[in-house]
């Protein structure tokens, strides 16, 4: 009893200095310069976020006007990514009821939520005067003071995805991802170095399908980057979305592989890794500070095939132009890896994505030009940490536009398809040929991947600078059109005046002339009729006097086809004749020949039986001649050839006899034909 007596007071002294604190801020609240103004949390942001952080940049954060720069491409425009104007809040606050610095994050998310299903089923659940831009603008502030983000941040989500989505993007980002490894090949193998983690404590699974070296790490009891396998160079500290840019390049073996922004080295190292230490491989970064975490990774690994260089990417095409390969993961925003660098969505506003969109086309660029297509394979990859179309598919339709490079298919099917169309903006057809890795989706580091293939040299034709001179063209061409109208128009004038006067006179002339065209055809109609007349009777006597004709014809036709047909038949019954009597002579010759070649076939037969028996009793004799004399005389020997070389002499006689049966068969038979032929 005293426990719990004891805890109801404590609770109500809590309830107490709730209480109190919320009354200490609500008047420190309304102490500040304009209450109207602060009334609603709306309409001074930028305190706002200032104080859910506990810094005293207020005055630093005000100063800023987020979206609103002066563009030269006009992204901002084409996009549409401006926030609303200060009009436009004042009605958001409005539809904002009672939010507050002192709110409870939990009853924020479930206005979250609410909101959420509110536009899903915007016909049934939304309150009248509301439209689904009201709610959007509601769930935009909402989930700025719920995951702590900038103005400029959440607009670029809130337009990437939808609202369900968004949200999960948002709580993705929140939570860290899972640690992963890559198994350095060139030292070990992955199931040796799996057992070997296991055994100290490592609990940990394959990464994935799609790859032969990644390994998860769920939990560990040693730190996984101070073991004697990581310092021995067994494996990297990498994420996992890092591993498909090099995937997608695809490194082979004596090959020249360059990576343009190559530290700290866990891509380089792997493409080494994949060149079994062959070939050239130029790892190239632009800050010397840098430079030392990718020397002592490459040599932890022992990558022994790699070259460091310390050049500005954009002027490298000038260094060198002999690559098969090229690797760009391209410095970016990070709006994928919010995760591991949470300052990104408080700190980056549009203007610095909008900056670092012309430094990846210039490097894109330049890492287009350093590839060789001739003799090599031609390939460039693309890639960055950032889910912002505007550092992705812009920056590789621009490659598109000035470079002789197409879009090649991915090595890999993991992540979604690039953007065909943006907000009104459409790219390549192509574009779906790239990958987008999302957090929320699959569970890895946002991510963009892109795979160039070049097949020719040098720029293309700028499109932007040649529609600028194509207008300008056509606007002379303009000013000269009208200049010469002018000119035609003031020539004309003064011959308008002889010209109405010629058409007065002409149209006089035309309605005379139709008078006496309708005069001479009316004229010409009674001729007609009355010719119409006479030729009708003329064309009846003409029909019948034909008809007597044809019939006349016809009679004489049938006669002499009749007589035609009787000098055929007799015709045809003479040949007949003739044709017997020569069958008749033709036979009886061929069965003299048929009768004189059977009696030269019985003797042939005769003669053939003749030798068979002497050559039976020659053989019967030899045999007889043989078994008493076997002891291996060589006369015996000498004879049994002789024997041999006389059988196969009967066997030549046989066949030519033979031969020459068939051969006078045939003759009789050849002069029948010629017979016949004659």
């Amino acid at each position: 009893s005293n426990t719990n007596t004891n805890q109801n007071k404590s609770i109500q002294k809590g309830k107490e200095s709730k209480k109190k604190y919320e009354e200490e801020a609500d008047d420190a609240f309304l102490d500040q310069d304009n209450q109207d103004d602060l009334s609603d949390p709306l309409v001074n942001k930028d305190q706002e976020a200032s104080d859910l952080e506990g810094d005293n940049s207020a005055d630093e954060e005000s100063e800023r006007t987020p979206m609103s720069i002066s563009d030269e491409e006009g992204d901002l425009e084409e996009l549409g990514n401006k926030p609303a104007d200060e009009e436009g809040d004042q009605e958001v606050d409005k539809l904002v009821e009672t939010y507050n610095l002192n709110m409870d994050m939990d009853e924020i998310n479930l206005k979250i939520k609410n909101v959420i299903n509110v536009l899903s089923d915007l016909k049934n659940q939304a309150e009248k005067g509301k439209s689904r831009s009201d709610y959007m603008h509601e769930l935009k502030y909402l989930c700025k003071l719920f995951y702590d983000y900038n103005e400029d941040i959440m607009t670029l989500i809130m337009n990437l995805f939808a609202p369900n989505e968004a949200v999960e993007f948002l709580e993705a980002s929140a939570g860290q991802r899972v640690m992963t490894i890559r198994a350095n090949t060139l030292k070990t193998k992955r199931r040796e170095l799996a057992k070997t983690l296991i055994n100290r404590g490592v609990n940990l699974d394959p990464l994935a399908e799609w790859t032969k070296v990644g390994l998860k790490i769920y939990d560990s009891t040693v730190p996984i980057g101070a073991t004697p396998e990581y310092l021995s160079g067994q494996y990297m500290l990498q994420s996992g979305s890092s591993f498909l840019p090099v995937i997608a390049l695809a490194p082979k073996e004596n090959e020249k592989v360059l990576d343009m922004c190559a530290a700290p080295g866990g891509k380089t190292t792997y493409i080494g890794q994949l060149m079994k230490n062959t070939g050239v491989l130029v790892a190239n970064d632009l800050k010397s500070e840098r430079l030392k975490s990718l020397y002592f990774n490459l040599h932890r690994l022992g990558v022994k095939n790699s070259i460091i260089t310390n050049y500005d990417g954009v002027s490298l095409a000038k260094q060198f132009s002999a690559f098969d390969r090229v690797l760009l993961d391209a410095p970016c925003s990070g709006l994928g890896v919010i995760s591991k660098d949470p300052s990104v969505k408080v700190n980056r506003t549009y203007k610095d994505i909008i900056e670092t969109t012309r430094i990846q086309k210039e490097l894109l660029l330049a890492a287009i030009d350093c590839c060789n297509y001739k003799n090599g394979a031609g390939i460039v990859v693309y890639s960055t940490c950032s889910i912002s179309v505007e550092e992705n598919e812009w920056v590789v339709e621009y490659a598109l536009n000035n470079r002789f490079v197409k879009l090649v298919p991915l090595e890999f099917e993991i992540g979604e398809e690039g953007f065909k169309k943006f907000r009104g903006k459409q790219f390549h057809p192509s574009m779906n040929l790239t990958k987008r890795i999302y957090p929320h989706l699959q569970n890895m580091d946002g991510f963009f991947v892109a795979k160039l293939q070049k097949y020719a040299d040098g720029p293309k034709k700028n499109p932007n600078t040649d529609t600028k001179v194509d207008n300008k063209k056509k606007t002379e061409k303009k000013e000269k059109k009208k200049i010469e109208n002018k000119e035609r128009a003031e020539k004309l004038s003064g011959k308008n005046k002889n010209e109405k006067k010629n058409k007065r006179d002409t149209g006089k002339k035309e309605v005379l002339k139709k008078e006496s065209k309708k005069k001479s055809q009316a004229l010409e109609n009674k001729e007609d009729s009355s010719k119409m007349v006479v030729e009708e009777e003329g064309q009846e006597e003409v029909v019948q006097t034909k008809k007597k004709e044809e019939k006349v014809k016809e009679k004489r036709d049938t006669g002499k086809k009749e007589v035609l047909k009787k000098e055929s038949k007799k015709k045809s019954q003479a040949l007949e004749n003739k044709e017997d009597s020569s069958k008749m002579v033709v036979e009886e010759e061929g069965q003299e020949e048929v009768v004189q070649t059977k009696k030269k076939e019985e003797k042939v037969k005769k003669t053939a039986e003749k030798e068979r028996k002497s050559s039976e009793e020659a053989g019967k004799k030899r045999k007889e001649s043989i078994a008493s004399v076997r002891s291996g005389n060589e006369k015996t020997e000498k004879k049994e050839k002789k024997e041999k070389s006389q059988e196969k002499d009967i066997k030549v006689l046989k066949n030519k006899a033979k031969e020459s049966t068939e051969h006078r068969e045939t003759k009789p038979e050849k002069a029948h034909k010629k017979k016949e032929k004659k």
